[in-house]
């Protein structure tokens, strides 16, 4: 793949100019004079930084052997899993060079930062690409699992909370992994390891950060300054800038030229002169017409009528066709809080977050198609609404959450929820916590395909299995002592 290469060739450009840094680092500490000045001990601070440093040390043990053995399985799936696996191990040679680079420079400014961090987000950006362009695969589950979860690097960004980013970044991917363990867990165990090893490697990358870089990335205060990066980097070749300062883009084109709605006057005297003129010949008009013989003409030869008759052109149908039909509006989307109520409406393929701050509100999503809405906090409750292919993923409700008119959703509560309302809805997918799993009542009407996905205990509580059950749909009823008894049909082997 193109793309992957030249991230490869990319990243062993930033490993040589790191090293270069280094090596001036410590040219600059042996030729300081002893009994040192300030400069002294910032130079010596720097040179002792970089590749053994205990900050880098640190990440490459915790994240290191995850990403191996992430990758491990990911080969074992093969096809574009396989692919996007070696993308996510690009992404972690990346930052492991941006951590090292951070520990030999001060803090760049806001305009430095985003040349540093190119190389990441090409990676990340590649990762979610590739998702997108396989959506037909069937393991688009898997690629989007590792979509929505990769944002978790972008850690080294956020300010001054990047321990709580990653841990949400990890819950948007755990929608996708409870998908595929629903999918593969009866048919292929390494796909529940895969699972398995994606979601440690963001739990140890939680770990490291919370443990060196708690409050956001630590840079070295008393290293170079980020200019000296950015000249090592353009020394090796024309890599993306730091300073965002590049060559200026080029003109924009001419504007068109104005219709002032006045025409060539000598063009049309002579095209009216011309045309009076062969008015003026009267019957000699037709002088240069070309005579037609009789063995062309259709109405005294059936053998003519009957090679090519003349049709009438199509397009006086077509266009009485496309008047009558009337264009379908698109409503455009919305998301807006009115009162204490959420509404949600008109999306289509998007991610959607929504933070609770009082208990009174509710949300209602109504004609979305393929979103996912994610619910942070507690509410008062939930309501769908002719949906289609859309996932709701919420922490708690106080009343319930309602399913109307909806096709192929799915809901998943990671706390408690009283009661679940399903109605005039085909195709359902509850999961519930193991909190709700036995205070939720569940109610269906017009219902079908509805299942129920519940974490049944076993002796590894690090194992994320989950017990599907279906809700039933065909009923028998019998009249007894003058009443109607109704029981669940029951299939026997």
């Amino acid at each position: 793949m193109t793309t992957s290469t030249d991230l490869q060739s990319l990243l062993r450009r930033i490993e040589k100019a790191t090293t270069r840094l280094e090596e001036l680092a410590t040219k600059r500490a042996e030729s300081a004079p002893a009994g040192g000045s300030s400069m002294s001990s910032v130079d010596l601070s720097a040179s002792t930084a970089g590749a053994d440093s205990k900050v880098l040390l640190e990440y490459e043990a915790a994240v290191q052997p995850q990403i191996a053995n992430f990758v491990s399985y990911s080969d074992k799936i093969g096809g574009v899993v396989a692919e996007q696996a070696r993308l996510v191990e690009a992404l972690y040679h990346a930052q492991r060079s941006f951590l090292r680079i951070a520990t030999l420079t001060k803090k760049p400014t806001m305009d430095q930062l985003p040349g540093l961090l190119g190389p990441q987000q090409s990676a990340i950006q590649q990762i979610i690409s590739l998702r997108d362009a396989n959506r037909p695969s069937e393991y688009f589950d898997n690629l989007s699992t590792i979509a929505e979860g990769i944002a978790a690097f972008g850690w080294v960004a956020v300010e001054p909370t990047p321990v709580p980013y990653i841990n949400d970044m990890k819950d948007s991917a755990q929608f996708y992994a409870n998908r595929v363990l629903k999918k593969w867990r009866e048919k292929d165990e390494n796909q529940v390891e895969w699972v398995k090893a994606f979601l440690s490697t963001l739990r140890e990358l939680s770990a490291y950060v919370k443990l060196s870089h708690t409050t956001g990335l630590v840079w070295n205060p008393k290293g170079e300054d980020v200019e000296v990066a950015a000249r090592a980097i353009s020394g090796e070749t024309a890599a993306a800038p730091v300073r965002g300062t590049g060559a200026p883009p080029p003109p924009p084109p001419p504007p068109p030229p104005v219709y002032t709605g006045e025409t060539d006057s000598s063009a049309g005297a002579t095209t009216r002169g011309a045309l009076f003129a062969d008015l003026n010949k009267g019957g000699e008009i037709t002088s240069g017409l070309r005579k037609v013989e009789k063995e062309q003409m259709t109405h005294k030869n059936p053998a003519l009528r009957a090679a090519g008759l003349v049709k009438e052109a199509p397009h006086s149908a077509s266009t009485a066709t496309t008047q009558q039909q009337t264009p379908v509006k698109q409503r455009p989307p919305r998301m807006e809080l009115q009162g204490s109520k959420w509404v949600v409406e008109n999306y289509g393929t998007e991610h959607l977050t929504i933070e609770a701050i009082e208990t009174k509100q509710t949300v209602y999503m109504f004609n979305c198609t393929g979103t996912t809405l994610e619910l942070k906090g507690k509410l008062n409750g939930v309501a769908i609404d002719n949906c289609q292919k859309c996932g709701v993923v919420f922490d708690s409700l106080v009343a319930q959450c309602e399913i109307v008119n909806c096709k192929s959703v799915q809901v998943q509560a990671r706390e408690t929820v009283p009661a679940i309302q399903i109605d005039r809805t085909d195709g359902a997918q509850v999961f519930l916590s193991e909190a709700a799993r036995d205070s939720t009542q569940i109610t269906t009407a017009k219902a079908s395909e509805v299942n129920i996905s519940y974490p049944y205990e076993t002796l590894n509580p690090e194992d994320d299995n989950f017990v599907e059950q279906p809700i039933p749909e065909q009923f028998q009823t019998v009249v007894r002592n003058g009443k109607l008894v109704t029981t669940v049909l029951e299939h026997s082997s």
